[in-house]
């Protein structure tokens, strides 16, 4: 992936949105880690910089991702097909998050189903903290994940942003409204 030398040493991007700035990092051509933020991008690349010292900045192996994310923001359905690796996380938060993958645009599931369907009974609060430990949200898309009694659950991000998300979706949350996705594929 791209000039580097040491095809195992992260590449780093950072891009404006209409939610904030965007940072990228991914190695060996697989996403690590996305967060969106209201800091400055110095601010952004000194600490991505702190993070992986040995990492290059470069955009021109995240423009699909750019593509698509534009794309979701714009409210248009997007299935994010981007290879991430998931490697530093626990082998229980890997499993919940690549269930996740899995939850439709525009439906929701609750903390204790997706655990249900990532293999764990009587996991919910397990599996909510794996979400809280999503190095990728959008793409993993943790903010499709509520509460069993259909109130908003936590985002790391917070409610709002939660909520926003889940719009641009076409969920104007309230729990009448709330479609459930329970499939266990």
């Amino acid at each position: 992936m791209g000039p580097n030398v040491n095809s195992d040493a992260p590449e780093f991007s950072i891009r404006e949105s209409s939610l904030g700035n965007m940072a990228f990092v991914a190695r060996a051509g697989r996403l690590i880690e996305f967060d969106i933020s209201r800091k400055t991008e110095y601010e952004i690349r000194k600490q991505l910089v702190a993070r992986y010292p040995d990492a290059t900045m470069s955009d021109k192996n995240f423009r699909m991702i750019y593509l698509l994310l534009d794309r979701y923001l714009r409210g248009q359905k997007v299935e994010f097909h981007i290879d991430v690796d998931l490697s530093g996380q626990r082998e229980f938060t890997r499993n919940i998050l690549t269930e996740l993958r899995k939850v439709p645009y525009g439906q929701v599931i609750s903390y204790g189903g997706l655990a249900r369907n990532a293999g764990y009974r009587n996991s919910a609060r397990a599996a909510g903290q794996a979400c809280g430990k999503n190095p990728i949200p959008i793409i993993i898309p943790c903010h499709r994940v509520i509460n069993k009694d259909g109130s908003i659950g936590g985002f790391g991000m917070g409610s709002n942003f939660k909520k926003r998300l889940l719009a641009i979706e076409g969920i104007v949350f309230n729990k009448a409204a709330v479609r459930s996705f329970t499939g266990s594929r």
